[in-house]
């Protein structure tokens, strides 16, 4: 069977993904991570400063605040929302 394509358009083999836990990591996946940490990073100091000053603690109540925000907004972003999708195309097909 003859393709349409000429050579130089046809794909080019892609890398291969890692084997066990290491595949979840995709470059798109871990570009999302480092999104979300880095304004997880900054939405946390604006708060901590907004609303307590620069108390004694502050770095561990910031810590803290930073883990919980990235652990919410990524597991909205990268387990929440997929699945929503997943159900809306696959069961309400209208």
């Amino acid at each position: 069977m003859k393709k349409n394509t000429p050579r130089a358009a046809a794909r080019k083999p892609t890398a291969r993904p890692g084997k066990g836990a290491l595949r979840w990591f995709t470059p798109r996946r871990v570009l999302t991570l480092k999104i979300i940490s880095l304004l997880s990073f900054v939405v946390s100091l604006v708060l901590e400063l907004y609303v307590f000053g620069f108390p004694d603690g502050f770095f561990l109540r910031w810590l803290n605040t930073m883990l919980v925000l990235f652990l919410l907004t990524s597991g909205t972003v990268l387990g929440i929302i997929p699945l929503v999708n997943y159900v809306a195309n696959r069961w309400l097909k209208f």
